[in-house]
């Protein structure tokens, strides 16, 4: 067990506001309903429930255990403010642990003696795998609450920091590093918590929410291990899969741009590895004169009598990571950048695909320049 004071105090006292009132850190757990005064300077607040016999449920306990070990474990002093029929409680519920040191004198009854019942049950998961991924919860919370650069963050301005960690965890496993890999995961899982913490703020999903969303989609998807459909290899699965996302309504119709982002990303980063050892172009001009280089090259090679795939893909391989090269010399965000661009041309060929409904046209049928008067529209729109 982690060692932390916990005082129970079945009425407010001098004592409790000169702890809060000496700067040190005091978690406080209170009743809902409180005066906000008694508990402004504590530095973490758990708002216990009216009913008694709600702290006695299930659910309700573990979750107030939980927040005691998180509370102690990081600010060192807990304290439950209660009135006394809840003290019996709280008592009941922490009455064991070796961090007690003040708790009023409370006459064993029937509530105490199921509350301690209840702790005798519930005490041995917390900290495991049953309570860990709500102590990173609350902690993730608590940050948003606290820490002015945490709670300025939105879902966009956390975008290119999920795609950065997004793209180490890829690293570390094409470098084959255990260690490094548990390191990237765990940055990769805080943005998940905080995407949805901040989603949980503004009245929308909490991470609960992502986990049963995920959850039924894979059940949905692998009705050859939960339902009566066969699968007798990785194809016939990878079909199932294709006719039950269309199902589903996501039908794709762009190229999954996150594998084309990591290259970027370790593109970037060789170029900066080069850098920092002297090898460098001087100048964005200089770059770009050896983009138009690599494209002239490229057009030699799409215009030759017969066509090499592999020289092909060489030099526009060379194209776009002489581009890079400009964008990175220049200031500019590539990723930002073709993102940007991705954004309009998706929404353009949204705007072709209404237009050619509306006006009975076969996108696919189409002739160039009945595919270009729609693109025009969509363009002008």
């Amino acid at each position: 067990m982690d060692k932390y004071e916990i005082r129970i105090i079945a009425e407010q006292d001098l004592h409790l506001q000169s702890l809060i009132d000496s700067g040190r850190h005091v978690a406080l757990a209170v009743p809902a309903g409180t005066d906000p005064l008694v508990y402004a300077s504590a530095s973490s607040i758990r708002l216990l429930p009216t009913s008694v016999r709600t702290l006695l449920d299930p659910v309700e306990a573990i979750g107030f255990l939980t927040w005691i070990r998180f509370a102690g474990r990081h600010y060192g002093t807990v304290i439950c403010l209660c009135p006394v029929d809840m003290a019996s409680v709280v008592v009941g519920l922490l009455g064991r642990l070796p961090g007690l040191s003040h708790a009023p004198a409370i006459e064993a009854d029937d509530v105490t003696r199921e509350a301690i019942r209840l702790a005798d049950a519930l005490w041995p998961l917390v900290g495991t795998k049953y309570t860990t991924l709500e102590e990173f919860r609350l902690l993730i919370a608590e940050l948003r609450q606290k820490c002015p650069w945490d709670r300025q963050q939105t879902h966009v301005s956390l975008l290119d920091t999920l795609l950065e960690e997004s793209y180490e965890v890829a690293l570390a496993i094409q470098r084959d590093s255990a260690d490094n890999l548990e390191e990237e995961l765990g940055d990769l899982l805080l943005q998940v918590f905080i995407q949805s913490e901040i989603a949980r703020e503004e009245d929308g999903f909490d991470i609960c929410d992502v986990v049963r969303t995920v959850d039924a989609k894979l059940t949905f998807r692998h009705p050859h291990v939960f339902g009566s459909i066969s699968a007798a290899s990785s194809d016939q699965v990878l079909e199932n899969w294709q006719k039950l996302k269309t199902l589903e309504g996501r039908k794709k119709h762009f190229v999954d741009s996150a594998k084309l982002l990591s290259s970027i990303e370790n593109a970037l980063l060789c170029q900066e590895t080069a850098r920092f050892d002297g090898f460098d172009f001087e100048s964005a001009e200089q770059a770009y004169e050896k983009l138009l280089e690599e494209s002239r090259e490229l057009g030699e090679e799409l215009n030759a009598p017969s066509r090499d795939e592999d020289a092909l893909a060489m030099e526009l391989g060379d194209v776009l990571f002489s581009a890079l090269n400009v964008a990175r010399l220049s200031g500019v965000n590539p990723v930002k950048a073709l993102r940007h661009s991705f954004d309009k041309f998706r929404d353009r060929y949204r705007r072709v695909r209404e237009y050619a409904t509306q006006q009975q046209v076969e996108i696919s049928t189409a002739s160039p320049e009945e595919l270009d008067r729609l693109w025009q529209l969509a363009k002008n729109a």
